[in-house]
């Protein structure tokens, strides 16, 4: 699934339909005024409800009339960019100048091969590398479609997976990047959108010999890598749990209609994360299941380990849409509290003038025969009664705890 157009979250733009000018209209019709913040939150996320209506659908109808293979997703990076390692237990080395991509599967080598590509929109080269590993022409396919859901294939000669890496970015949006894996006898071949910072420790390791990645196959760096994507998940909850925290205390103590907006864009990204980790689930399912001859038995427990993380990882996200459900049910309940204390004390001051209208529209009637319109003391003694009148009845008000 392809990122979209980017945009800084500004929570003053969610309050526009609530300026002054605008307090008697959003009185008046208090539906109205949530439907306009409803749309400002989508003017800036994309969409309220979560889903994504760019699946690129023209262009995935027209790539399937034609013969070549077409990129189906955004365009990320300006250049594709390579690098191979080439590693055993003893050394390990590196280059970015990679031109004959067949070298990167010997079988009778004592070496193994770690093959990264940045940039998959360079559909010319992931068809090179194809052709020169023997990839089915569905596996280059899958590749440069970012609409893909998480999967595994498994082949003659490879392994194919499929995964979303989702990480929350500095201006509060998923980052959601397709990465594809291709797991051979004693290759690895790595797919990405863009350059991130998601191997960066796996390859330190790697340089200096640290752990057991350079010891053991290359199904163990497979393992690495989808451990440290499933960590960026771990990371991306946790952060959105510190915004469910702060948004409990806001909810309770003043609950206003950008809480709610931040709410229903957490509820978003909650369900982007549980939607990829599902069927990210269900792909280790199928590799532990079928017992694929390309995952070493020895490291079979790995992938039974991740599999229990990625559980943890649905959980913690299940319990968190959850606690923003709830939020939401608080909002609505303290906003209607809000409402029954204003429409209390409203309704008391009314009740409260009510006798005093009475008693202003009888000696406001000017009828030329009323007695107490000559008597000297008859205005202050009607000041003294509605003065008492209401003393009274604010006495009695506080009393019933009505005030």
């Amino acid at each position: 699934m392809a990122k979209g157009n980017s945009k800084s979250f500004k929570p003053e733009k969610l309050l526009e339909p609530f300026k002054p000018e605008n307090l008697i209209q959003a009185l008046k019709n208090p539906d109205e005024i949530l439907l306009k913040s409803l749309r400002s939150l989508t003017s800036i996320t994309g969409s309220i409800t979560g889903i994504n209506f760019n699946f690129y659908s023209k262009i995935k109808s027209e790539a399937k009339g034609k013969t070549e293979l077409t990129f189906i997703g955004q365009k990320k990076l300006e250049e594709a960019k390579l690098q191979l390692f080439t590693y055993n237990d003893q050394s390990c080395s590196e280059t970015e100048a990679i031109s004959a991509y067949a070298l990167v599967d010997k079988e009778e080598s004592t070496y193994n091969y770690w093959l990264n590509l940045h940039g998959i929109h360079d559909v010319d080269l992931v068809e090179r590398i194809g052709n020169g590993l023997g990839f089915e022409r569905l596996t280059v396919q899958q590749v440069v479609d970012t609409t893909q859901r998480p999967k595994v294939d498994d082949y003659d000669d490879y392994i194919f997976f499929s995964i979303k890496s989702i990480l929350r970015t500095d201006k509060q949006q998923l980052n959601i990047e397709q990465l594809s894996f291709v797991l051979g006898r004693n290759y690895l071949v790595s797919f990405q959108e863009e350059v991130g910072d998601h191997f960066g420790h796996i390859r330190h390791k790697m340089r200096d010999n640290l752990g057991q990645i350079r010891k053991r196959e290359c199904d163990y760096l497979l393992f690495q890598l989808l451990d440290a994507i499933l960590d960026n998940y771990f990371e991306t909850i946790d952060f959105i749990n510190q915004e469910v925290a702060l948004l409990e205390r806001e909810t309770l103590t003043n609950p206003k209609q950008s809480t709610l907006l931040l709410i229903e864009k957490n509820k978003k990204d909650v369900d982007k994360i549980k939607k990829s980790l599902l069927p990210f689930k269900e792909a280790l399912t199928n590799i532990l299941k079928d017992r694929t001859h390309f995952i070493a038995k020895r490291n079979r427990k790995y992938f039974r380990d991740l599999k229990n993380s990625c559980t943890n990882a649905i959980e913690e996200a299940n319990a968190t849409y959850a606690a923003l459900e709830s939020l939401t049910n608080i909002y609505f309940s303290s906003l209607s509290q809000k409402m029954n204390e204003t429409m209390k004390v409203l309704t008391t001051v009314a009740t409260i003038f009510i006798p005093l209208t009475f008693i202003v529209g009888v000696y406001g009637m000017n009828f030329q025969h009323m007695p107490e319109l000559t008597w000297r003391y008859g205005y202050f003694a009607i000041w003294g009664i509605m003065v008492a009148i209401l003393f009274v009845m604010i006495v009695y008000f506080k009393r019933k705890k009505w005030l």
